[in-house]
Order: C-alpha cells, then structure tokens, then sequence
C-alpha cells in the first residue's frame, strides 16, 4: 500500500465514513491512477474531467456511480493533498441524476411477497425489511440484542451516517422472529451467534446478496409482478406512514368556521385504523 492510498483510507476513517464508502472510494482512486498510469497527485483537474468522461461514455455507468467517483476524487483533492477547492469544484462538478416515479406494490401484492417465503429465516427477514422500513445493509447486520422484548422495540445500530434508531417491535414481526428462532435457531449449530440472521459461513451474518435472493424468490414465488428490488420495501413502508400522517391531519383539522379551542371533531368522525390485517400486524 502506497503512503498516498494509506493517508486517504486514514483520512476517511477519522471523518467518520464506512466502511463501505471507503472501499468505493479507494477504488474509483485507484480506478483513475489505473488510467493514467500515474499517482493521483500526479493528475490535473482536467485530466479528472477526462476520466469521469470515460466513466460515462466508454463504461456508460449510471449517474449516481459517476457522483460516487465525483466525491471521491473532491475528497482526495481537497482532503488528503489539501487543493484548491474552488477551483476543484468548477473542474469536477456532480452529474445530474435522472429522476423517475417507482412503482410501488398494492397491500394485497406486499401481502402475497411477506407471506411467500417457506423458510422462517427469509420470511422474518423481508417482514423486518419492510416493518422496519430497513436499508438492506441495516438489516443484514441486526443483531439478537437489538430486539427489547420488554419495552417491544428494537434497535437498528448500522443506520446510514452511522446513526442509531429505536423502533417499535410488533407483535406479528415479534412473532415471526420467534417461529424462525425455534425452527432454525434453537439448539442448533451457530445458535449462540450474535447476528440476528445467520449466513451460510458460521459466525457471519447474511451477506447482502443472499438478502436480494430471498427478496426475489419471494416475489417469485408470490405470482406478483416484480416493480424494483428490496430497497422499495423500504420506500413503501415510509410511502403508507406519510399518508396514514396526511389522512389523520385532515380527519382532525379544525373546520374553517369555527372557534380554533371549539374544533375538535366528534368520535363518530375520528380516523378508521387503518385497514387491513397487513398493517395491524406490522404496525
């Protein structure tokens, strides 16, 4: 390892990036010494617009991969060799990202996916995903004393920007958590594990990819036509609290022509629960 590649990695991790984001970085670093044939701090700002150039048109990469390179070389710059940051940002500028409406699944279609999975493991973990509104790196790396059955919460610790949350535990999640330890956790190998969901490897937890596989076998096997990957578990549980929000706010509004201390709304008009036997057991 060069002095250069170790100080960047060094400056990375005393900022507080992941472990994750190190490695993407380090190696759209690399990636633009590779073509060169140089150091980095050997490279001009235009020669950088080059090479993001070929990102976009010879290895045709995404936007968003593109902006992942983009902060990457502004933090070796500015950062580690401590450049110009004006002039930086005006040679190497974000590339602006094409936005598009997902689809989502209707309750009957996330019903179908949550309930499709024949193992217990796969099925605890798509209900976690989706009950938790999880990232899936969040979810991978749940841990068994993240779960407070006392209080009926539970804590996700690889929050992204390395920021901690404590949610609610239901009871339907509490329940399928229960049936996959008795199944396939209890007085078995690994048993004793921290990680919530075991891996393949003893001692690991399940990686990412075998997260992805136990989304798409559940659609799959559900019948349902698939509309994006696990993430947009986590993009239609934040959707259906947003408008469960909007609906409570406008069933209680005060109406226009009354006294704001005599608005308040009659019990025969309060909000329904919301319906169906999907959300009363997630939520």
């Amino acid at each position: 390892m060069t002095t250069l590649r170790a100080k960047y990695i060094r400056d990375l991790a005393i900022r507080g990036r992941a472990t994750r984001t190190q490695h993407s970085y380090t190696s759209y670093v690399a990636d633009l010494a590779r073509h060169y044939r140089r150091s980095p701090d050997q490279i001009s700002y235009e020669e950088v617009a080059d090479w993001l150039h070929h990102l976009i048109k010879e290895r045709h990469q995404a936007a968003s991969s593109v902006n992942i390179a983009v902060n990457a070389v502004r933090f070796l710059y500015s950062v580690t060799l401590g450049r110009d940051v004006e002039a930086l940002l005006a040679s190497v500028p974000r590339m602006k990202r094409n936005t598009r409406r997902a689809e989502v699944y209707a309750r009957s279609e996330l019903e179908a996916i949550l309930s499709a999975p024949r193992q217990p493991r796969d099925r605890a973990f798509l209900m976690a995903v989706y009950a938790g509104g999880l990232r899936l790196s969040e979810a991978t790396h749940l841990k068994t004393t993240d779960l407070d059955r006392a209080r009926m919460q539970w804590r996700v610790r690889e929050g992204k920007g390395a920021k901690e949350r404590v949610l609610p535990l239901s009871a339907r999640l509490l329940a399928e958590l229960e049936s996959y330890w008795r199944v396939q956790r209890a007085a078995k190998p690994g048993h004793d594990s921290p990680w919530l969901f075991l891996g393949e490897k003893a001692g690991q937890p399940i990686n990412r990819a075998t997260g992805q596989n136990i989304y798409y076998r559940a659609v799959k096997n559900s019948g349902v036509r698939r509309k994006g990957g696990i993430h947009i578990l986590r993009h239609l549980r934040h959707a259906l609290h947003r408008k469960r929000r909007r609906t409570d706010r406008r069933a209680t509004a005060p109406g226009p022509l009354q006294p704001a201390h005599r608005r308040a709304l009659p019990p025969r008009h309060s909000p329904a629960p919301w319906p169906g036997r999907l959300a009363a057991g997630l939520d």
